[in-house]
């Protein structure tokens, strides 16, 4: 099927909407849309009510740049998630490591909130 990747920018967030599979065959797009992301400058909420697959390079890719985001204290949101997606991430046990939930401004809101970066990052 493929993926469609539209970023939209508001002062310090980023919503990054996809729609469509996030597999290995689309992942080198999304993350040549996010790679001039600094987390450390603004919040990233990622919309994915319209992802229809995800596999493990779409996770690998979520992951990615949720540790890009962890090392300057910030956490990626994810946003209404498709039944699919949040049973993947509940199965794979990321959930927790996302801020995951219906409404992107809710979301964005609880990514937001800077936290000092780990030791040793």
């Amino acid at each position: 099927m493929g993926l469609e990747v539209a970023t939209a920018r508001r002062d310090d967030l980023v919503v990054v909407t996809l729609s469509g599979e996030l597999d290995i065959y689309t992942v080198p797009g999304f993350r040549r849309e996010v790679a001039d992301l600094d987390p450390s400058q603004c919040a990233v909420v990622i919309e994915m009510s319209e992802v229809t697959l995800i596999d493990s390079s779409g996770l690998g890719a979520l992951v990615g740049l949720r540790n890009r985001a962890l090392h300057a204290g910030r956490r990626v949101g994810i946003a209404g998630p498709s039944p699919r997606v949040m049973r993947v991430l509940e199965v794979t046990g990321l959930r927790e490591a996302f801020v995951v939930g219906g409404a992107v401004e809710s979301v964005a809101a609880a990514a937001m909130v800077v936290d000092p970066p780990p030791q040793g990052a």
